[in-house]
């Protein structure tokens, strides 16, 4: 079997971390309580095919995060950073931060 890019390998890595953290915060029975099959089954799943599951997940080009987490396209970022910026640059004074 090849060996994955570099990129594609830290982010597999990145995906098997935190998905590992989050199994061992929530625990084994609980997951498999949540899914109706058995602890063994679970244990099973994240000792064998995990690493794997993470490095295809990595392959497609995509990562796992917090249900928290929000994603928004760059180039808005980058809009509203600019503009964020133009106003900043405009300051003069810390007053003119204040509001009325």
């Amino acid at each position: 079997m090849k060996p994955l890019l570099a990129a594609d390998a830290e982010r597999a890595r990145k995906n098997l971390t935190l998905v590992l953290q989050s199994s061992a915060s929530l625990g084994q029975k609980s997951i498999a309580e949540k899914l109706e099959t058995s602890e063994a089954t679970i244990s099973r799943l994240i000792s064998g095919d995990l690493e794997r599951v993470c490095q295809v997940l990595a392959v497609l080009g995509l990562k796992v995060v917090p249900v928290e987490m929000q994603c928004y396209p760059p180039e808005k970022i980058r809009i509203l950073l600019s503009l964020a910026r133009d106003h900043l640059n405009q300051l003069e004074t810390p007053e003119q931060l204040s509001f009325d």
